[in-house]
């Protein structure tokens, strides 16, 4: 029963200011998006910008009981974002790898 409660006060949390850390790990990949010479469409940047969302509230709930500072935090957040298409990639080689085993 506790765990459950862990897991709605989490939720709680993330409702009143944990999405945030989404925006954060988008505006990350937006900012790296900006920087880079390579040109993409609209679509392809708005797939890796969602990317960089999905990432930064992987991160926010992997450091959600630590106890570090809240700037610590939203760096960390849009730092991931901004690699999150190289994350991602990675995960799909090696499920890759692990089927055709």
């Amino acid at each position: 029963m506790n765990d459950n409660n862990d897991i709605v006060s989490m939720i709680q949390e993330f409702k009143k200011g944990g999405w945030i850390m989404a925006v954060l790990g988008g505006l990350g990949m937006l900012a790296r998006l900006i920087l880079i010479d390579e040109e993409y469409n609209f679509f392809n940047w708005l797939r890796k910008i969602i990317a960089g969302g999905i990432t930064g509230v992987i991160v926010y709930f992997a450091l959600y009981g630590s106890s570090m500072e809240p700037i610590y935090k939203s760096v960390i957040c849009s730092i991931s974002g901004s690699i999150a298409p190289e994350l991602f990639e990675w995960v799909r080689n090696k499920i890759k790898f692990l089927k055709t085993k």
